[in-house]
């Protein structure tokens, strides 16, 4: 057995580098075990035997299964806040920048959907509440008062309601993924990146034809 294998596997921390990737190695097993089974299925020892850790790094790192739980939820939303935050500090998340951007990130973690609709739908309690809390957060309000915004501009019809239009394009953007294996069997298809460039075009062209205001914008382009 290695050194840096002994050190994985021993009740202390590792340091430095290999400390960062145990941390990783458990948010990545956290995912696949969780994304397979519910929350109150999956056990500690579970993860870490997948990691390649001792058990007590879960602790170490993230302080009990549920937060491991919560930190694997924040790493996703975190990657969905910084690629909004790369479109500059004072952007309003347009539908078009929400399709591009959340296209990328379902064709990049296409387990989320899925783990989405069973933790919300089926789950209770505490990691339940966050998930709905941090993914709301991630962009719905900047979404939401950019539709507004068109909507008062003259840019969209006067007479669409904000939220509803909001739900349409989530719709369009997140249900090919949802029904990933339907797609792809069906349709021939691969939802993967490059797909997902395309979809998001696609479905930007689709909602511009049902929204825009023609006689205030002139038609789409």
């Amino acid at each position: 057995m290695s050194n840096g294998e002994t050190s994985r596997n021993t009740v202390g921390r590792p340091a430095g580098a290999e400390g960062e990737r145990v941390r990783l190695d458990l948010l990545e097993a956290a995912r696949q075990h969780f994304l397979k089974s519910e929350f109150k299925a999956v056990s500690v020892r579970q993860i870490a035997e997948s990691a390649g850790v001792n058990a007590a790094m879960v602790n170490y790192y993230f302080g009990s299964k549920q937060g491991l739980y919560i930190a694997m939820v924040e790493d996703l939303v975190a990657k969905l806040e910084e690629s909004v935050k790369a479109l500059g500090e004072d952007h309003t998340l347009s539908v078009e920048d929400f399709s591009r951007t959340y296209s990328r990130l379902l064709a990049e973690n296409p387990w989320w959907p899925n783990f989405i609709i069973r933790e919300v739908l089926f789950s209770e309690g505490e990691t339940r509440e966050v998930m709905i809390r941090r993914f709301a957060s991630a962009f719905a309000p900047r979404l939401l008062a950019s539709i507004k915004q068109d909507i008062s501009s003259g840019h969209y019809r006067e007479e669409l309601d904000p939220a509803l239009t909001m739900i349409s394009m989530m719709g369009l953007t997140i249900f090919p993924f949802l029904a990933k294996p339907i797609m792809e069997s069906v349709l021939n298809v691969t939802l993967d990146a490059d797909f997902a460039e395309q979809l998001s075009e696609h479905n930007i062209e689709l909602f511009q034809q049902g929204v825009l205001n023609a006689a205030g914008s002139g038609g789409t382009s």
